[in-house]
């Protein structure tokens, strides 16, 4: 994915900092792919980006199914201790608080599938539904559930796997940006895709950067006019038996800007913000208040406005499936990450 961006045109910067922590007038994009973390004070920033700065947004989600996750418990031969999953694929009620402002959500369903967009077969291996939109485009393809729920509906209906049409790509116009999401993102990490989905991140780069619709994405059949929603009840919920606290990078810790953030916000906690210092927190963990934030003000009118920011991880490490792990045994190793979150931040010259 990093070379086809640099091999199209667009600058990539990495974020390792809070998203409060970049300046949006200087991107066209953010990219949001396969997210594992949990997201506070950021839902505000992000919010006030895409509908008054404009900022583009591009998400790729993944497949996140707690009854799934259960099943997934094992015996570890090395420790010889119990293991199960914190997290799925992506952490998909963190991404679900993070996109709640612009009324989009994605599912719990574990799809499956091949299909044919702009004349390339894909492979949707292992992503989710969305089940909110308030409007735009929505494209919908036929793919299997293989989530615990889904199998046993499929197990009820017929002795085969039964195929539903479910809606997996959607773009909508929020404010002055516009946003695009997918529920799968094995197509964009070398070490699990079986087809690439380059073409389509393109596509979705040129419509939230650009305002460049494309034909097929956004046919009238795409077009969606109802809302699509889905109740807070039946959205995915966050494992009640496992303390994500524990082995999160960013719940409870302090909101600041690293160095590789720019030089005048270093030590702070961002752009335009007055946060507690310590709220990034999981409800029901206590709260330390270390003050309000950095506030910073400066004269926007020579600033130079691109095209792209991504954020993404580092595609070569882990497995898959399983995320955070969790020991039961305090002798245990008590944190094992399959994909340690990389923010990426990229822009592109007009």
């Amino acid at each position: 994915m990093f070379n086809m961006l640099r091999d199209a045109g667009y600058y990539v910067e990495t974020l390792g900092s809070p998203l409060t922590c970049f300046d949006a007038r200087q991107y066209g994009t953010l990219l949001l792919v396969d997210l594992e973390e949990e997201y506070f004070p950021e839902i505000e920033k992000l919010r006030d980006d895409v509908i008054n700065t404009g900022l583009g947004l591009a998400v790729f989600a993944e497949w996140y199914n707690v009854d799934t996750m259960v099943k997934m418990r094992f015996v570890d031969d090395n420790t010889r201790s119990w293991w199960t999953p914190v997290t799925g694929g992506a952490n998909n009620p963190a991404l679900n608080d993070l996109l709640a402002p612009f009324g989009i959500a994605f599912g719990d369903k574990i799809l499956s599938g091949d299909f044919s967009l702009f004349g390339e077969e894909n492979r949707y291996a292992s992503g989710t539904d969305i089940v909110r939109v308030s409007k735009g485009w929505l494209c919908s393809f036929p793919f299997s559930d293989s989530s615990e729920s889904g199998a046993t509906q499929n197990v009820l209906l017929t002795s085969s796997t039964t195929k539903a049409d479910s809606p997996i790509l959607g773009l909508t116009v929020m404010g002055e940006g516009r946003i695009a999401m997918y529920g799968d993102s094995n197509c964009l990490d070398s070490s699990h895709m079986v087809t690439n989905c380059f073409t389509l991140l393109r596509k979705m780069l040129d419509f939230t950067s650009k305002n460049v619709r494309d034909p097929v994405l956004f046919s009238n059949s795409n077009k969606q006019d109802a809302l699509l929603y889905e109740d807070d009840n039946q959205l995915p919920s966050r494992r009640t038996d496992v303390n994500f606290s524990s082995y999160s990078a960013v719940t409870g810790k302090e909101l600041i800007c690293k160095t590789d953030s720019r030089f005048e916000i270093w030590g702070t906690k961002g752009y335009s913000l007055q946060v507690r210092g310590r709220n990034r927190r999981l409800p029901g963990y206590p709260v330390i208040d270390l003050g309000n934030g950095f506030n910073l003000k400066f004269d926007a009118s020579n600033i130079r406005r691109r095209k792209v920011t991504l954020r993404n991880k580092d595609d070569s490490l882990g497995n898959r499936y399983l995320g955070l792990f969790y020991g039961d045994e305090p002798d245990a190793p008590m944190l094992v990450g399959s994909h340690w979150l990389i923010p990426v931040a990229v822009a592109a010259t007009g």
